[in-house]
């Protein structure tokens, strides 16, 4: 590590940092000549570095003298990773007004393909920080409408076929609500290779990250504490970075709030993302269906379609009914694949992984006679739908 960062490490790893050492980081920052300032940014920890810095009056602008020089002055020196950083950390907890517009300049001076690449990298930062906190929590609604004007503006300048992944948690991700055919809790096999495989097999950019994000109408609370206690609880599963979008108490009391909750969630997607196509996973036992009904038509060129996990038992006329809506029924996340693949989101040997992943975590579960029939059966009509798309 460069021993600058080092340095800066030390002064701003206190439990307080008083105004001399502030001043030097500021000092040691200004000495840094402009093609080394990157390199001494990617050692520090940009939460730690602006956290420790405050503006305590007259003379001791020390906040505004680091952002002024970082995000100003020398912004054009800073590589796309650093300045990410720099923007998520600048957007936690409350945000004033000169911060607000600091980061929306800082966004619109930025165009093309490193444009893309801030965004996404932002969106990815690893908390509830994402692009949506930041857009539609932090800004003031003048400046929100300057940042989704510059995003509109953008998706036409790099364009790309990058597809977002839409993935609801309960009964799609987990067993949790209505399907008796699993053990409650258990992470429904298949359904981490699907996701790897949808965002590796569809994308421009397989390195790229924040493809992924979970949408549900649970709260969010202040502090997003739901979408922390979420991502920790999906972490380790080896899944792509991603983001969660959650909702408010209020929307937990009727399928019609859940409903309204999980279209403006996904409506907020679109207008971060406008320059990709979306293909949304969820179930059949709260409203799913209908939401991705919903938004296919209001945006039949973003809205690849809906995969919806029948946790339900829908009969077959229920089946082709919602296929006419572009919402695409299946029993096992191998079905789930066959579906993938002949929308062209996927190839069929990435279908066939995603169905051993099925078989092999289902070879593992403790289940009940009839639960096993029953899945491996459903396994096979999936695993053989698979092998006719590569006929």
């Amino acid at each position: 590590m460069d021993p600058r960062a080092i340095h800066l490490t030390t002064l701003t790893s206190g439990w307080r940092t008083g105004d001399d050492e502030q001043a030097r980081v500021l000092r040691i920052l200004e000495q840094v000549p402009p093609e080394q300032l990157d390199t001494v940014l990617a050692g520090l920890d940009p939460e730690q570095l602006l956290g420790a810095l405050s503006d305590r009056g007259a003379g001791r602008a020390y906040l505004s003298g680091v952002l002024d020089l970082l995000l100003v002055r020398r912004r054009e020196a800073l590589s796309v990773p650093v300045l990410a950083g720099l923007v998520a950390a600048l957007h936690r907890g409350r945000t004033p007004r000169h911060h607000q517009e600091l980061l929306v300049d800082v966004l619109r001076a930025t165009e093309g393909r490193d444009f893309h690449d801030l965004k996404y990298r932002i969106n990815a930062s690893g908390d509830r920080h994402d692009l949506e906190q930041l857009v539609f929590h932090d800004l003031d609604e003048d400046l929100q409408d300057l940042l989704l004007k510059h995003l509109a503006e953008q998706a036409g300048v790099d364009p790309t076929s990058d597809l977002r992944i839409l993935c609801d948690i309960d009964d799609t991700t987990r067993c949790m609500l209505h399907d008796d055919r699993y053990p409650r809790g258990i992470i429904y096999p298949g359904v981490v290779q699907l996701l790897l495989e949808l965002d590796q097999g569809a994308v421009t950019d397989p390195a790229r990250v924040g493809d992924l994000t979970f949408v549900t109408a649970r709260p969010g609370g202040p502090l997003g504490l739901f979408e922390r206690y979420t991502r920790d609880g999906l972490s380790g599963l080896g899944l792509p970075p991603h983001t969660v979008l959650g909702g408010s108490l209020l929307n937990l009391h009727t399928k019609a709030a859940i409903t309204r909750r999980k279209l403006e969630n996904m409506e907020r997607d679109r207008l971060l993302f406008p320059e990709c196509r979306m293909v949304f996973i969820g179930d059949s036992g709260q409203a799913d269906g209908e939401v991705g009904a919903q938004m296919r038509t209001r945006a039949p060129e973003h809205i690849v379609g809906t995969l919806l996990h029948d946790v339900s038992g829908l009969g077959q006329a229920e089946r082709e009914a919602w296929a006419q809506r572009g919402v695409q029924v299946f029993d096992t996340y191998a079905g789930a694949a066959a579906h993938a693949a002949r929308w062209g989101l996927i190839t069929v040997e990435q279908a066939r992984r995603v169905a051993d992943a099925v078989r092999t975590g289902l070879a593992v579960l403790e289940l009940s006679t009839e639960q096993r029939r029953l899945l491996e059966d459903r396994l096979a009509a999936d695993d053989a739908a698979i092998e006719a798309l590569g006929a």
